[in-house]
């Protein structure tokens, strides 16, 4: 069984700097500027949206870290953009005028690369550390929309905070999710309350003319996920069926499954905020919330 770093006491009560989890969607027709006529069909995603934004800021977050699927994916390892401040828009869609910004805190970089070190104890996959100059990023933006959509109804909410920038790997699951713990353990060591955002759409495959086309596997997909996630069914997300994954044609499972690394070992509440994929493809909003001083519902065995 793994250890539970602890990090104060305070009355008999372990303290963790996590303080929550959002998994999030990250369509642009949600943000209203671009949405226009169409927003209306996708108000639950939107309220879901304000409603975590909300959530993150009743926590008081000092720092935030961003899960993305759409940023630069390298074979290594999850890639962490090193960049003092992160920008981007959403010129890609036709609006350069809606920014997003956030600025790297360098501490909690320089620890993640620390615990994923070689002779750590997390075992963990490290990560690839993408500078200004790198000739692997492409474009002079560096948040991707998969970080834009959901940092723009955080900024919306008043939450803006410094953090870190994270694209998936490709790495198996399991490897995933111990990152994500070694990333937790970071966060720790760092000692300033953290909020966490996976960013994520389920099966791009609900409806006919869907993105990738349909299959009647994507609504069953969706379906499991999002009874999982309410659940707060760890180990049986990370089990999910690959067949199954694969036809579904998602894009937030590997997001979220270092988001829940870094609950490994601590008991939350879940808390499925909505759901809905009126133009074939499936949007989450989720919030899950660590409980204080609480192990876990499940711990990973390995590492």
């Amino acid at each position: 069984m793994n250890s539970v770093q602890i990090i104060g006491l305070k009355e008999g009560c372990v303290l963790f700097m996590l303080s929550m989890i959002g998994f999030a969607p990250h369509p642009p027709i949600i943000i209203p500027e671009i949405g226009r006529g169409e927003l209306s069909k996708v108000m639950k995603t939107v309220d879901g949206m304000k409603t975590l934004g909300s959530r993150i800021k009743d926590v008081q977050p000092d720092l935030l870290v961003i899960i993305t699927p759409h940023g630069p994916v390298m074979q290594e390892g999850p890639a962490v953009l090193t960049h003092e401040q992160l920008s981007g828009d959403f010129g890609q869609f036709g609006f350069s005028n809606i920014q997003v910004k956030m600025r790297t805190d360098q501490q909690l970089v320089d620890l993640l690369v620390e615990e994923t070190s070689f002779g750590s104890q997390s075992g963990s996959i490290k990560p690839v550390l993408l500078g200004e100059n790198d000739s692997r990023l492409r474009g002079g933006k560096t948040l991707d929309h998969g970080a834009a959509v959901p940092l723009y109804y955080l900024q919306e909410s008043g939450v803006a905070v410094p953090g870190v920038h994270i694209t998936i790997g490709l790495q198996p699951y399991q490897e995933l999710y111990q990152f994500g713990r070694a990333l937790k353990q970071a966060v720790d060591k760092r000692g300033s309350s953290t909020a966490v955002i996976a960013s994520g759409d389920l099966s791009h495959r609900l409806t006919p003319g869907a993105p990738a086309g349909f299959s009647s596997r994507g609504t069953e997909f969706d379906q499991l996920l999002v009874d999982l996630v309410r659940e707060g069914r760890v180990e049986d997300i990370l089990n999910i069926d690959q067949g199954l994954v694969e036809e579904a044609a998602e894009c937030g499972l590997r997001s979220f499954v270092i988001a829940l690394g870094m609950l490994d070992g601590l008991e939350f509440k879940p808390e499925v905020i909505s759901y809905e994929g009126p133009f074939g493809v499936g949007y989450l909003v989720a919030a899950l919330h660590p409980d204080q001083g609480k192990t876990s519902v499940y711990q990973d065995k390995g590492g």
